[in-house]
Parts: structure tokens; sequence; C-alpha cells
């Protein structure tokens, strides 16, 4: 190159010539690494996903950038009327480097940004968790945008001769400032980068909060967290007490969960029948009713003797939260009615009471009462 370049600049070649011949080699060089530029590129590399191939055309287009503009600058900088004018050199010089700043950061920022998209890519093929992984990545997407685009605007005005140095002291004493001022901001923005790392919830679960509230997480932002209650009213809470705070994920591992149902029967009860006529009943609900588990086969496990009744619960599955509800309705009323079929009491709660007789001494006059109500709490 150097050799090609002392010929074309001898006297036999007209210097507006010289100037075109340069500019055109340039020229052919970027359009060869335009045609070729991916195929050789690619020969390297195993993983031939679409990612790459993006990859690749951006780091193609960079080069093809380099040659065009390095053919600028040889082509102009040979021309006699630039020797000539030292300053004609200079702001060539920086023209040519903002251009290729600017080209270099739009590169940077594309392969960083086609990076992250990969990466999530591939994460996503091992995780469920693909919604949350592209919030994560969009959010360190836009930290890296920001930080790329500052450095790049300073490193500009540094080559365009504005001295920077006031500019990044005062930026340091503003920054110090608005830390101050904005703590409360600051606190919440990364306890939202402590939530999207960490992930103790993901958009879409369903959480309990500490006050008791439920709802479904629809938007975990850089300042605020959102839930969606099953009132359909929506929960605003920093990002700062929602990582300080003790919480429920119904949806951490999975969201299927169990639930149990307690009922009750009489003393006198067949308790193998029963249990077999609830097992049966709770086996149709579950293929019945919309979001059961129908893997899942229910277990009748007895409680304990009650002061009216042998109690048992019953425990079900559904997939997620909101569908327990749809399941524990029918399951009364399938239980209910079963029970009805076969003649199965489910007994009031009951309570005897004793009375003495003080003329006998305070011996019981051996007469007692029985007391039957759905409410004993005023006996």
């Amino acid at each position: 190159m150097t050799e090609y370049l002392k010929y074309i600049q001898s006297e036999h070649i007209p210097h507006w010539l010289k100037a075109l011949i340069i500019l055109a080699s340039f020229l052919i060089l970027a359009l060869i690494v335009r045609i070729l530029g991916s195929s050789i590129i690619r020969k390297g590399i195993k993983d031939q996903s679409t990612h790459t191939d993006s990859i690749i055309t951006t780091l193609r287009g960079f080069l093809s950038w380099v040659l065009v503009l390095a053919g600028i600058y040889y082509s102009v900088s040979s021309l006699p009327v630039v020797y000539t004018n030292p300053h004609l050199i200079i702001l060539l010089a920086r023209a040519l480097d903002i251009i290729a700043i600017i080209v270099l950061t739009w590169a940077v920022l594309r392969s960083v940004n086609l990076m992250l998209e990969w990466h999530a890519h591939r994460i996503s093929e091992f995780s469920d968790g693909t919604k949350d992984i592209t919030h994560q990545a969009n959010t360190i997407r836009k930290v890296l945008d920001i930080i790329i685009i500052v450095t790049s605007v300073l490193y500009i005005l540094h080559t365009s001769g504005v001295d920077i140095s006031p500019l990044l002291a005062s930026g340091a004493v503003g920054g110090l400032a608005v830390a101050l001022a904005a703590q409360d901001t600051l606190s919440n923005l990364f306890a939202g980068f402590y939530l999207g790392l960490d992930r103790p919830i993901r958009e879409g679960d369903f959480i309990q909060l500490e006050g008791g509230q439920q709802g479904y997480v629809t938007e975990i932002g850089w300042r605020n967290t959102r839930v969606r209650l099953l009132t359909n009213n929506v929960v605003v809470i920093p990002n700062a007490k929602l990582s300080q705070s003790v919480f429920t994920n119904f949806y951490l591992p999975d969201p299927d969960m169990s639930l149990s149902l307690s009922c009750g029967v009489s003393y006198d009860s067949d308790l193998q029948k029963v249990e077999d006529i609830v097992l049966d009943v709770a086996t149709r609900v579950h293929q019945t009713v919309t979001g059961a588990d129908t893997d899942y086969k229910p277990v009748v496990r007895w409680k304990e003797f009650g002061g009216s009744s042998i109690n048992f619960i019953v425990i079900l599955r559904v997939k997620e939260f909101g569908a327990q509800y749809a399941l524990q309705s029918e399951m009364i009323k399938a239980i209910h009615k079963r029970f009805n079929e076969e003649n199965i009491n489910i007994p009031f709660p009951t309570q005897t009471v004793y009375l003495y007789n003080e003329a006998n001494n305070g011996e019981s006059s051996g007469i007692s009462r029985s007391i039957e109500a759905a409410d004993t709490s005023g006996s």
C-alpha cells in the first residue's frame, strides 16, 4: 500500500487524478469487504444463528465505513491546495474523526444490543422465564446505551478541541448534588436492578404482600412495581420498599400449587366409605374444572376427633393460584350433594350442658341438655 501511494503521488499523474485513484481504490476495497466480508468472517465462527449474522453484518458495515473515510482523507490530503494550507488538513482530520466516532458508536451500540439479544435468547432456551429475561436484557441495554452515548459525545467534544475538564468536574459535582437530592429515587432505582437480577418476582407472578393484598405483578419499572389486585385495582409499591418486605410468590418455583378443603362427618359414619366417596367426587371434579391439575390424584387425610365430628381434609391441586376458587366451589357442591344421596351426616357443632341440683349437695341430677346450633359462640 505504501509503494502504491508513492507511485500515484509522482509527478507523472495529475493531482486531481491521483485523488480520484486513491478514493476509487479505497471504495473498491470497501466494496470487496461488503461482498466477501461476511463469508470470510463466518468461516471462522461456529455459531450460524440469526444474531451472529446480524453482528457480522454490523462489523462488515463498520469496516466499509472506515475504508470510505480513509479514502476521503488520503484523496483530499493528496491535493496541493491541502498541502499549502495545514489548517485544512486539521479541519479535515477532525471532521473525519468525528464521523468515525459516530460510525464506531453506532457499531458498538448495534453490537452490544445484538449480543444481549443473543444472550437472552440462549438463556431462554433453558428457562421458562422468557419475559423476565427479556426485561433484564432491556434494562442492561438501556444502561449500556446511555454510557456509550455519553462517552461518545465527550470524545467528540474533545476531538473538536473543546476542553471537557470543566465539564467533567461540574458533572461530578452536579452528580453528587443530584445523588444527595434524589436518594429515594436512586434507592428505588438500584432496588429495581436487584429485583431484575435476583428475580424474587417476575412480571405475571401472583404474590401476596405483607399487608395481605394479593395480585398479579404487571410491571417492574425503574422506580415502582405495579401489582393488579383481584379487585382489578392496582397497588403501586416503591422498589426499595418491596425489596425489603416479606412477600409470598405463588408462582415460585412454579405456578402449580396445592390446596386443602376441610370437612367433617358424624361419629357413626363409616370412615372408609366416606373416604372412597370423597376421592371419587374429587377425581371427577378435578377432570371437569378448568385450571385443575388433571394429572394429580386427590388425597384424603383424616385430621382429628372434633367436638361433634371426625374431621378430614381433601388435598387438591391447581395449575395457578386463581383457579383454586372455582375448584373449591365445585368440590363443596359435589361433596354436599353426594353426602345427601348417601345419607352421610355433616353434623352441626354440638355442646352438652350438665345441670347440677344444689338440693342434692351439688350432685348431678342426671339431667343433660344437648344444644345443636350452627353458631355456639353465645352458649
